[in-house]
């Protein structure tokens, strides 16, 4: 009988993307992939440590693996394995702890653990080990690291400086994934902007959305994050001139107010950002633009909140991801005193996402009696109903059957459904 493993994952896409390598090395070293809901021989989370919420998860999740799974052998990677090996001590649910340093050290476990059942002779595509996890979208990692110094920010102390793949390495990957049936190709990485700046090129992840769309035919391509600067003209042009690039940039901002960028760091003023959203909603038709806003950072007086908020109110954003500042082990600010107060936070971030709500709500308003590309992702087969992500990121639930879930599907939407939208089908024919 072949050995089960469970892949948990905590944080970014470029975590997700991380996942799917891990399942693919358990693939290769004969183990089935199993969902937390199973039983399973060994556990293996996947962390975050970006914030202290994420750590705490992290903690969460090894506690419950063990609880749920006692005789399981319970592994902890990732980012916060790498940044925080202290906390061996206070996890004894935790039999190994392996950080991102040494990448084969997992897929060396799993052999040594041995999967009972014969190794697979070739490794699976990044969308056969994404299905595996439960995702319908394929996450392609690009590069890893980053090379700006953040006054808040652990993760280039974890993931190290800029790596970019090589790009006949990431075409390959994507052409299999696609012939495996991926629908959605989602470019990730941890500063994914830089991709190819470590090789001296200028423009590279342009041209790397270009060669995608020249040699892959059906599956369209989602960026991840992209830092403010790297959104050039060549970046834009490549997204505006196909259809099968998702219209939808998530840009981090951090604060309105150029007093606090200014401490965090931030290569950039609030009026810079401004001009490339602007620039962004007036090139692509239909965008959806997201951004990262951190409340509570060091130093940020009422004042300079109260900037940020009438930065918000007039910049072409359409969604927010809001996180309360935590000092992170390591990082610049960790060491200020000036830290805003937890109740101070804690009522900046409700503003912030009241703020984050009314604008979903606009999109959301806009976006009704327009016919979208849907990704069908979940099924509910009771309902005969399906509901997945529209190119502009967007989720619309429309009518549809479960053996259709990971198709592109048109959907003409008709009504607010929620946080999202309901939609009746444009046609009874996929993309």
């Amino acid at each position: 009988m072949r050995k089960r493993v469970t892949v948990l994952t905590v944080g970014c896409k470029a975590n997700f993307a991380d996942s799917a390598s891990i399942a693919k090395e358990a693939v290769a070293a004969g183990f089935d992939v199993v969902s937390s809901a199973e039983p399973t021989d060994v556990v293996i989370v996947n962390g975050c440590t970006v914030t202290l919420r994420a750590d705490r998860d992290c903690r969460a999740l090894a506690r419950r693996a063990r609880r749920d799974h006692p005789g399981a052998t319970v592994v902890m990677t990732g980012c916060y394995a790498q940044g925080s090996p202290e906390a061996k001590e206070s996890l004894p649910e935790i039999d190994h702890w392996i950080g991102i340093g040494d990448p084969g050290a997992i897929g060396s476990l799993l052999r040594r653990i041995g999967g009972s059942g014969r190794p697979e002779p070739h490794r699976i595509s990044e969308h056969a080990a994404d299905l595996l996890l439960g995702h319908r979208r394929t996450f392609l990692k690009i590069q890893d690291g980053c090379d700006f110094s953040c006054a808040y920010c652990v993760v280039p102390l974890v993931r190290g400086r800029n790596r970019s793949l090589p790009e006949n390495e990431i075409v390959e990957k994507a052409a299999a994934a696609e012939n495996d049936g991926a629908r959605e190709l989602v470019l990730t990485g941890i500063h994914a902007g830089l991709y190819g700046a470590d090789r001296g090129e200028r423009d590279a992840l342009a041209g790397l959305v270009r060669t995608l769309l020249r040699e892959t035919s059906r599956a369209r391509i989602r960026l991840s994050s992209i830092e403010p600067m790297e959104v050039t003209d060549a970046l834009l042009d490549a997204i505006a001139g196909s259809p099968r690039v998702c219209s939808h940039l998530h840009i981090p901002l951090q604060s309105g107010c150029d007093r606090t960028l200014s401490r965090m760091r931030r290569p950039y003023a609030a009026r810079r950002f401004a001009e490339i959203a602007f620039r962004v909603a007036a090139t692509l038709p239909d965008v959806q633009i997201g951004a990262d806003v951190i409340a509570g950072f060091p130093g940020e007086s009422e004042d300079d909140f109260e900037e940020t908020v009438r930065f918000l109110a007039v910049v072409p954003v359409n969604y927010l991801h809001v996180f309360p500042y935590s000092a992170r082990p390591g990082t610049e600010s960790a060491k200020w005193p000036d830290d805003v107060s937890p109740g101070e936070k804690k009522d900046r971030v409700s503003r912030l996402l009241r703020i984050d709500g009314e604008k979903r709500a606009a999109f959301l308003r806009g976006q009704v009696g327009r016919v979208l590309e849907v990704l069908a992702e979940s099924a509910h087969p009771g309902r005969r109903e399906l509901s997945g992500t529209s190119g502009n990121y967007l989720e619309v639930t429309f009518r549809g059957e479960s053996r259709e879930a990971g198709e592109l599907i048109r959907v003409r939407t008709t009504s607010l459904n929620g946080r999202g939208l309901a939609g009746e089908r444009e046609d009874r024919d996929v993309v």
